[in-house]
């Protein structure tokens, strides 16, 4: 199998073409087979990739915000203003797009056009952001490892009512997505083997005050989890490297409360996004892209150059 270069995110277009950020030559778009390079001169990394109908949005350093109304064809690059990653953006097809700075949260209703500005954590020392997710009307927060305030947040963009239905102290929420009605979170801490896959129903939510989060176990325990994707029903995790210097690409199975590993590739995992089995990994020193081949059951590697 062939190794191409480092990648930061991917992300998956109506048409199920995939979307690569590279770590030094910019943005990829695969169609028919064809990569293409469609923004070669980026010099910040792009950290997160969302896609909603023919519309990508892009968020990462210093507070990069990219956009392409037209599956990647052209973009229009502009920054937020905060001088912090951002990790994570989140969207909907009516044009609700939320990106957030180091402690507030950027939300537009206009397809990214116009932003507006909110504030959730109204007490000292609060937490910095790391994921985001939407389910209807509330978007949720992930945060970094924060010793009193860290953990899962929701926001509702009503009433901008904010709530934590998550409580952790010693790990980051690295990554969160909606999977037919249900909270997936993925976490962990760089020092320890403590990472986590785990999952919330979120039928009446906002009206509960007990809630029972599950957890999804895995055989290996892993230091850090990175990111969680789904389509269908095929949901698939990554996570940071080990000491040897790789990380494992892992099958997710929320009915048995297992994770399988099914692949691993060089480096951190950052991202990952899947068409049914199907599935590219944005890693550190390597990008991997596989089709799963009808025939005989095989997964082989498509390069991208």
């Amino acid at each position: 199998m062939k190794n191409m270069f480092s990648s930061t995110a991917v992300t998956r277009t109506k048409n199920n073409s995939f979307v690569v950020a590279t770590a030094n030559d910019g943005l990829f778009i695969e169609k028919n087979g064809v990569w293409k390079n469609t923004l070669p001169r980026l010099n910040y990394h792009i950290r997160d990739l969302k896609c909603t109908g023919k519309i990508i949005y892009g968020v990462g350093d210093k507070g990069i915000f990219i956009r392409s109304t037209n599956e990647g064809e052209t973009w229009r690059i502009q920054r937020f203003p905060t001088k912090a990653s951002v990790w994570s953006i989140t969207c909907n097809p009516k044009g609700l797009v939320v990106a957030h700075g180091e402690k507030v949260i950027y939300i537009s209703t206009n397809y990214g056009e116009t932003w507006n500005t909110l504030y959730p954590f109204q007490f000292s020392n609060p937490p910095s952001i790391r994921s985001l997710c939407l389910y209807k009307d509330s978007v949720f927060i992930g945060t970094k490892v924060h010793p009193k305030h860290g953990g899962v947040w929701m926001v509702d963009l009503l009433t901008n009512e904010v709530r934590r239905i998550k409580i952790e102290t010693s790990r980051m929420i690295s990554s969160m997505l909606v999977h037919k009605h249900v909270l997936v979170t993925v976490s962990g801490a760089c020092r320890e083997k403590n990472g986590a896959l785990e999952f919330l129903p979120l039928n009446g939510i906002k009206h509960k005050t007990k809630l029972n989060w599950k957890v999804c176990y895995s055989s290996d325990g892993h230091r850090s989890y990175l990111d969680v994707c789904a389509h269908n029903d095929v949901l698939y995790t990554t996570s940071s490297q080990n000491e040897e210097g790789y990380s494992f690409i892992s099958r997710v199975n929320l009915e048995n409360y297992e994770q399988v590993p099914c692949d691993f590739i060089r480096g951190h995992a950052w991202r990952i996004c899947n068409e049914n089995e199907n599935y590219i990994v944005a890693g550190l020193y390597e990008t991997k892209y596989y089709k799963k081949d009808s025939i005989n059951g095989q997964y082989q590697l498509s390069p991208i150059c």
